[in-house]
């Protein structure tokens, strides 16, 4: 069965109209410059011939499952809505879009920067000329001469924000990315000057950087209290871990004592990282503590057990991917997506519409309230779904507008149109993704496979579950179906020597096999007993070796095996029971064939022989 899932999923894809009719199924059609298309790798590896016959199969085994309503089941449902989600997630937003921003961050996110941040003040640019605001910044640079000290001191005087007022390692997500990029180009120890659209005015002073660890998990032992008091308590904790004390229970004392839980970003705390780079670099599973740290509230110790890492973009990809859409820098993304996305047919602005409901608008806002479009022509349309008309956007002016703005009107219109459009266009994306065409190709490739899947699970069920056929094909394959030579009698699994030589000792003292097991009926893991047969490989006896009756003892995994050796058969025929447990595997796929061949023989298949030799030309 398992042959038949991975040439399936390896195989399938999804139909395309095109001119030439290679072959039809049941009235399904299939186009040459299609199929040629979709599976030039499967051509050029297995030639036509081969191609078609698996497309025939796999296209049968579709056709199968449709015909025993494996679509409409809730199992497959689940799985189509869980797939198509993931596949949504990974089509939503174009490559070409997208890769750049992500490969862009992988690079920035393997260096950490240790950066400062001023934003001017609006107000000491007000109405001041550029030669004045240059000279004004250039002073403020000289005075904080790159000190980082200074440099928390002026932001407090003059920035417009204090979060990023202390020396800390940048979140490259939690920044506007253009802001991020300036950061990341800023010179080491030297303050820099960056403008953004705004024209809002920053200084920049990066002081440090470092590789990055990835996403580190502590656990810590945190005293909130920089007092005496907070470091003797601290240092007690540390005696007691060296002591053997578990550092869990320690913890939860703390916690009890203290009502505090893990401190946040402590990795920004040079000890604490220096900790975590040297616990990586030791040997494995080596989970070793640190020793007391003070941070600027408190004391802890650390023991660090696990991280994410981020060192190939492969692995780190999808991890940047779930950051950046849960950052500031999704609104840009969505606007560039939005602009493609208004070249599909989908989105219709109507600029006649639009010039003729702005030409049509009154002098003055008195004459506005109590003007209405009869006709309510439509100025944008999504779809089917969401139409933006005239006296809708009437109503947002008279809701915006009064008496002193009214000279903003035009203002006020296409800032409402791009709102409108925003939200709507993103949001007819996002219900109807599945509706438009590369993203419709790739849903009922998905759906094909799946269905595909379950055919081939619908036949293994029904493989499982027919003994007659399973006892006709062991009777029809025989020959192939026979032990060579099959080991009877009674296999000891020791835990250890100790009981090993018990029980060889019982053994040559002709006690029984029940005899034995009672002596072990309190703790029967240490010795597990199995009678039957079993092959020479299985019970890890040499290959040539001539055995007899008698005690064997050989390894066996974990244990010493004891084989009390009561007869050897050769040219064994398999029961029902080996093959069920061996060979079931085999049976299935051998079902599977044969209704494959069932299917073949009861569809209607026609091919153009022309179209072949088309094919055979290129790929033959």
């Amino acid at each position: 069965m398992k042959k038949f899932i991975i040439i399936c999923f390896y195989f399938f894809t999804s139909i395309v109209f095109s001119q030439s009719v290679l072959m039809s199924i049941n009235d399904e059609v299939i186009y040459t410059s299609n199929f040629k298309n979709n599976y030039k790798k499967s051509l050029e590896l297995l030639g036509t011939n081969k191609t078609i016959d698996n497309y025939i199969d796999f296209n049968l085994l579709k056709q199968y499952a449709l015909k025993n309503n494996i679509e409409n089941s809730i199992e497959f449902q689940k799985e189509l809505a869980h797939k198509a989600s993931l596949l949504k997630d990974s089509l939503f937003y174009p490559s070409d879009i997208l890769e750049p921003i992500l490969q862009d961050y992988y690079k920035k996110i393997n260096i950490e920067k240790k950066f400062q941040l001023l934003v001017f003040k609006n107000d000491y640019f007000t109405n001041k000329k550029e030669k004045y605001k240059n000279k004004f910044i250039k002073s403020i640079i000289n005075d904080i001469g790159n000190d980082p000290s200074r440099f928390e001191e002026v932001v407090s005087k003059y920035s417009l924000i204090s979060n990023f007022k202390n020396p800390s390692y940048l979140n490259i997500f939690s920044l506007n990315k253009n802001l991020v990029d300036a950061i990341y180009k800023a010179p080491l120890n030297k303050i820099t000057s960056y403008v953004d659209s705004y024209y809002n005015t920053y200084l920049i002073l990066v002081s440090n950087e470092r590789k990055y660890l990835g996403e580190v998990t502590l656990d810590q032992i945190y005293i909130p209290d920089t007092t005496q008091s907070g470091k003797i308590e601290i240092d007690k904790i540390y005696n007691e871990l060296k002591q053997g004390e578990s550092f869990s229970t320690i913890k939860e004392k703390v916690y009890q004592n203290f009502n505090v839980t893990r401190k946040k970003n402590i990795l920004n705390n040079e000890e604490v990282y220096n900790y975590v780079l040297n616990q990586i670099k030791s040997e494995p599973n080596n989970l070793d503590y640190s020793q007391p740290i003070k941070l600027e509230d408190g004391y802890t110790i650390c023991e660090y057990y696990f991280r994410e890492s981020y060192e190939t973009y492969s692995v780190a990809r999808k991890k940047i991917y779930n950051r950046l859409i849960k950052s500031v820098e999704i609104e840009q993304l969505n606007d560039i997506l939005i602009s493609r996305l208004k070249n599909n047919s989908f989105y219709k602005k109507n600029i006649n519409n639009l010039n003729d409901f702005i030409s049509s608008l009154p002098t003055s806002y008195n004459q506005l309230l109590n003007l209405k479009f009869s006709n309510n022509e439509i100025l944008v349309t999504i779809g089917d779904t969401y139409m933006l008309t005239e006296n809708e956007m009437l109503n947002e002016l008279k809701t915006k507008l009064n008496v002193e703005n009214y000279y903003l009107k035009n203002r006020i219109i296409y800032d409402y149109i791009h709102k409108w459009e925003r939200e709507n266009i993103l949001e007819y994306y996002n219900t109807h993704f599945f509706e438009l065409d590369v993203a419709k190709e790739k849903f009922e490739n998905l759906k094909d496979q799946l269905l595909i899947k379950y055919a081939l699970n619908l036949i293994a069920y029904q493989a499982q579950n027919d003994i007659s056929g399973q006892e006709k094909f062991l009777h029809d394959k025989a020959d192939k179906f026979t032990w060579k030579e099959r080991i009877a009698g009674t296999f000891y699994y020791c835990l250890n020597s100790e009981i090993e030589n018990k029980v060889l000792k019982w053994l040559k003292n002709n006690k029984t096999t029940e005899f034995i097991k009672n002596q072990f009926k309190d703790k029967r893991e240490d010795l597990i007993i199995v009678e039957g047969k079993m092959t020479r490989e299985s019970l890890n006896l040499p290959i040539n070796e001539k055995l007899t009756q008698g005690l064997y003892v050989v390894d066996s995994k974990n244990r010493r095996l004891i084989i009390n050796i009561t007869n050897i058969i050769n040219n064994d025929p398999m029961t029902l029971d080996d093959l069920q447990k061996y060979y079931l595997n085999e049976f299935i796929d051998y079902k599977t064939t044969q209704i494959i061949k069932s299917l073949k023989e009861q569809a209607a298949i026609t091919i153009d022989s022309n179209q072949v030799k088309r094919l055979k030309d290129i790929y033959n």
